[in-house]
C-alpha cells in the first residue's frame, strides 16, 4: 500500500460454486504488503478504506499481466473471463501473447 488504505477480503468457492468470504477482512495502510496466488488463493476483492479521498496501491504481477487470462466473480460464483491488455492508443502491444497459439 503507497498513500491512503484499502480493504482486502479473499474468497473461497463453495461445494456449488458460489463464492464465500475466506477469513475476516483486512485494512492494508501504507507500507503494508499482501500476497495472493493460485497456491494460496487468488480469488479477492479489494476497495478503498475511504469514501473521501484517493488511496493508492502498487500490484506487482508475476506474469505478463496483458497477456494472462483473468476473471471477474459474481457473488453466485459465475465468471465473466479477460485478458487486461494494455491501454495504448499509439502503439501496438507487442507483449500480448493471448493470440498466439502454443508451439508443439
Amino acid at each position: 500500500m503507497l498513500r491512503g488504505s484499502e480493504y482486502s477480503q479473499g474468497f473461497q468457492r463453495s461445494s456449488d460454486g458460489a463464492l464465500i468470504a475466506e477469513g475476516k477482512r483486512i485494512q492494508l495502510k501504507p507500507g503494508q504488503v499482501e500476497s495472493v496466488s493460485p497456491k494460496i488463493g487468488d480469488i479477492h476483492q479489494v476497495s478503498n478504506a475511504f469514501d473521501d479521498q484517493v488511496s493508492i496501491s502498487i500490484h506487482v504481477y508475476g506474469a505478463n499481466i496483458g497477456a494472462v487470462r483473468r476473471a471477474v466473480y459474481q457473488p453466485d460464483g459465475s465468471e465473466k473471463l479477460f485478458i487486461s491488455g494494455y491501454s495504448n492508443a499509439f502503439l501496438p502491444n507487442i507483449w500480448d501473447l493471448s493470440k498466439e497459439s502454443p508451439a508443439l
